[in-house]
Parts: C-alpha cells; structure tokens; sequence
C-alpha cells in the first residue's frame, strides 16, 4: 500500500496584503499521480514554492512522509526527497546534456561510474539520449522542457512536483509528455503531484485532482467527478480556459 507521501494542511501565504494561499489542505493520500488545476493566479505556483521552502507559510503545515518539513530550507527538502521543475527551464546552457545532470548527481556522493550510468538511464527514458552531448543551448524548446524533467529526476527525488510541463505543447507533444509521466511513475517509483490550467491534460494523467480558484481549494475528487462538477464548471471550465 502507498504511503499518505504528502500532507498539508491549513496552508495560508500572504504577499503584502494580497493573500495567494487561503486555509488549503490536501493530501495526496494512495494516488502516483496527483494533479491540482486552476486558472493563471490561482496560487498553483506559489503553493508548490511554499512546499519546497523557497516562501514560507504564515499558517498551516506541510508533512512529507509523516514528517513535518514547515521552515526546512529548500537543499534539505531536496536532500529529503522532493524536487520541483520549473515553468521556464533553466539548465546550464553552456554545458551539455548529460553534463547537466552530472551536477546534480555529481553532490550526491556517488562514483563517477554510477553517476553517468544513472544519468544515461534517466535520459534514455525521457528521450534525450542521442543529444546527450549536445550544448543545453543548442536544444529545441521541447527538448529544453524535457532536460528541466530529467535534471529534476538527477536529483533522485521520491515525489517529482511538475509545475506546468507542457507550457506551450500542442498535439503530439503533449502525448509525449503524458507518456513521460507515466514512465516516471512506473519505470522509476516517483510519485508525481502536476500543475497545470488545462484540465484535458492533466484528466488522463491524474488519479485525483485538486481545483484551485483565487488560493483556494474549491474541489477535490476523480477526473469524472471534477468534470461532473458544477462549482467546478462554474468556476473553472465555464471560463472556457480548458
């Protein structure tokens, strides 16, 4: 049976007097893969920075495996197990692909030999191994998104929070990504929670979904259940972002 990986509860941020988290628990209970949706603003991003302690929380708790991780500062929430992608990938452009995941793993006091037979495994499975000695630089925008995912993946994470991967993707892009979460899930053990605005994404990825409007969670249940409900139509779908 899975572990309850994540927990959090009570989760309130100001910025200013502006507040982008409201009293929002979840937790991502027996699901692989846990989605939260809502429109732009909704505070998706800025809840996953209060999880990786790059903002702090001015109420509520955070758990990750029954441990509170509420003030730990990021290196030691990685160390611990969770890492995050980013919206705009970020890798060193002036190194090449398979070099940008050796400076992850290269901290993690592994031998040389494991390290780049680790990096080699997680670049076959995201697709980017026939360009693992090209510069990050010379990459394509779809190829750049995929390096963000296998550098998060360098770090050797238990749960993988995906902000946004397929930003910009359409049709067969899209697919591939779906399939690269998959993979993630089933090939490697990670657990995976994903952001994203569009609901038909993250619908045949997702086991449960959280909705989430001006910082807060207005609904939670399975992809049939969110499509079906109305607050969610109402808020959400009705705004034709999907």
């Amino acid at each position: 049976m899975l572990i309850n990986m994540l927990k959090v509860k009570n989760l309130t941020k100001y910025f200013g007097g502006v507040r982008a988290l409201s009293n929002l628990s979840f937790e991502i209970g027996g699901s692989k893969v846990f989605g939260i949706i809502g429109p732009n603003g909704s505070g998706k991003t800025t809840l996953f920075n209060v999880i990786m302690g790059i903002y702090s929380p001015d109420y509520g708790e955070i758990e990750f495996q029954g441990r509170s991780i509420k003030g730990l500062p990021p290196h030691k929430i990685c160390r611990l197990g969770i890492t995050k992608t980013h919206q705009t990938p970020r890798p060193f452009m002036n190194l090449t692909v398979l070099e940008n995941l050796l400076v992850p793993l290269s901290v993690q006091s592994l031998k040389h030999e494991y390290a780049v037979d680790y990096a080699l495994k997680i670049l076959k499975l995201i697709g980017l191994d026939e360009v693992k000695d090209t510069y990050a630089g010379l990459l394509l925008p779809f190829q750049l998104r995929k390096l963000e995912i296998a550098r998060a993946l360098a770090c050797r994470p238990k749960l993988l929070l995906m902000d946004e991967p397929a930003a910009g993707m359409r049709g067969r892009e899209i697919d591939e990504m779906i399939e690269i979460i998959n993979k993630i899930v089933r090939d490697m053990g990670v657990r995976v929670v994903l952001v994203d605005h569009r609901m038909e994404l993250v619908a045949k990825v997702a086991e449960r979904i959280m909705v989430m409007h001006q910082g807060t969670k207005i609904f939670e249940g399975d992809p049939a259940e969110v499509l079906n409900s109305q607050v969610v139509i109402q808020v959400y779908l009705g705004s034709g972002i999907v």
